[in-house]
């Protein structure tokens, strides 16, 4: 019974030993250590929240990367439409850092970190939150806390499932900070540029200039594709890796968190990119520009004028954010799990010692 409390054999000279006779009633026990489905959500937005402001700065530079080269069709003076390629300005990845660091300093490098935390913790509520409670439910095992049984294509279901719903709550912060993370200096500026100074000045313009809610979920289709085949790669791949490795005999802590997440994370730019960059033309031009610009339209005209390999423009930009992200938000997240286990046992073994004391017990 000890061994079902702690997670391990309890030796003999621990001042902890239940019997059957010594146990107390059951309506005196405390609650079970494990974590609450209303734990687990405020985990899972805390930790990818915590993770985002050390990984915003290669999120900006992702942005401004993806938007670089656009082929944008503008009205003149006249009201002509015409048609506008955009000048090259960053190098490489390392380039746009190096400049926006130099005309922006650390608050360019930082820039739309309040919308990038509502985006994190709205839609990990549902990614991260989600994932074991729909596992369980389609994959029930006698263990709820264990998916190691689980195949691929029911992991892949469950990740896709809860990317989806995560991708729809997150959809309007994203936006917000996909066009905050675009205003730059003068002098290396890419993309159309808004001046928005808030997150709440930027939702009220887009709302009052783009068609009310319907302007917040500009190209929340994408999102939501994006979603499905990044949390279903994601999730799938980060759980099999670490029940695998630890399957083989290695032992569950933070190296074994934060190898499983950066392969995984390989995985996810691999099946987003695509998809990321559409969603970033998208999100960074105004429907009072192009009104009729959809999703199709975008990859013919990125296709077209840039060719297919543009679709994987800021790969590695976007790995280095998300590997990095996926790494601190799949450590951060099992620490807090962790923690929040040994508190509920410690406090488990606090309420015992207290009852066998009041009942005079030998223990």
């Amino acid at each position: 019974m000890s061994k079902m409390l702690s997670g391990k054999p309890q030796s003999s000279s621990s001042p902890i030993q239940l019997s059957l006779s010594s146990a107390p009633p059951l309506k005196t026990l405390p609650p079970s250590p494990n974590i609450s489905q209303l734990e687990n959500f405020g985990l899972s937005a805390l930790a990818p929240s915590m993770a985002v402001v050390f990984t915003l700065p290669f999120d900006t530079v992702k942005v401004r990367m993806q938007l670089q080269g656009e082929v944008r069709f503008m009205k003149d003076p006249t009201g002509k439409t015409i048609r506008v390629v955009a000048e090259k300005v960053y190098k490489n990845s390392f380039d746009c850092l190096r400049k926006t660091f130099k005309f922006e300093g650390l608050r360019g490098l930082e820039k739309g970190l309040a919308p990038s935390i509502l985006k994190e913790s709205s839609k990990n509520v549902f990614r991260l939150g989600l994932y074991d409670p729909i596992l369980a439910v389609i994959h029930p095992t006698d263990d709820s806390t264990s998916s190691s049984s689980a195949p691929a294509w029911k992991r892949m279901f469950a990740g896709g499932l809860c990317g989806a719903l995560g991708a729809v709550s997150a959809n309007p912060f994203e936006l917000v900070k996909t066009r905050l993370q675009s205003s730059a200096a003068d002098a290396i500026a890419v993309g159309n540029q808004y001046g928005y100074t808030s997150v709440i000045s930027a939702l009220r313009r887009i709302m009052s200039e783009e068609g009310g809610i319907r302007g917040l979920y500009r190209g929340s289709m994408i999102s939501v594709g994006r979603g499905i085949l990044g949390s279903a790669a994601n999730l799938s791949s980060y759980t099999m890796l670490k029940d695998y490795a630890k399957r083989e005999g290695y032992s569950d802590g933070i190296p074994l968190d934060m190898v499983c997440s950066l392969m995984s994370a390989f995985v996810s730019v691999v099946f987003m990119n695509p998809l990321d960059v559409v969603r970033t033309r998208l999100y960074n031009t105004s429907s009072l520009i192009t009104p009729n610009k959809s999703f199709l339209s975008t990859v013919g005209i990125i296709i077209k004028n840039e060719g297919w390999t543009s679709l994987y423009r800021g790969f590695w930009t976007h790995f280095m954010r998300i590997g990095p992200h996926f790494c601190l938000t799949f450590v951060f997240l099992e620490q807090l799990k962790r923690g929040v286990r040994q508190f509920r046992l410690e406090e488990y073994q606090r309420q015992l010692q207290k009852y066998h004391a009041t009942t005079d017990l030998k223990v």
